[in-house]
């Protein structure tokens, strides 16, 4: 038969999903590009300056070391809210 060959079946198959807690010894900060390792550094610092510079805006008479942690926890709160949502959507158990 030149037109088809048959597969070859190995006893060990590979396992090309791995578990949340099986060891891995490889980071994953290694497997990004240039351009995601910025933005995962970059874009939350540049939303933390929006809502510093939105509690500037509002309330021109806190203190900087007051209007710090509300845009901190801004951004945290909203990068919360949207981990909450993609595992929500994403049908996955992480819990």
């Amino acid at each position: 038969m030149w037109f088809r060959k048959n597969k070859i079946k190995h006893d060990n198959p590979k396992k090309y999903y791995r578990g949340r807690f099986d060891k891995s010894n490889y980071s994953i900060w290694d497997n990004i590009s240039i351009i995601e390792k910025f933005t995962m550094i970059a874009l939350p610092i540049m939303l933390c300056f929006i809502f510093y510079m939105m509690c500037d805006v509002i309330s021109p008479e806190l203190k900087w070391w007051f209007r710090l942690p509300i845009s901190v926890g801004g951004v945290i709160g909203v990068v919360t809210l949207i981990w909450g949502f993609v595992t929500w959507m994403s049908g996955e158990d992480w819990y």
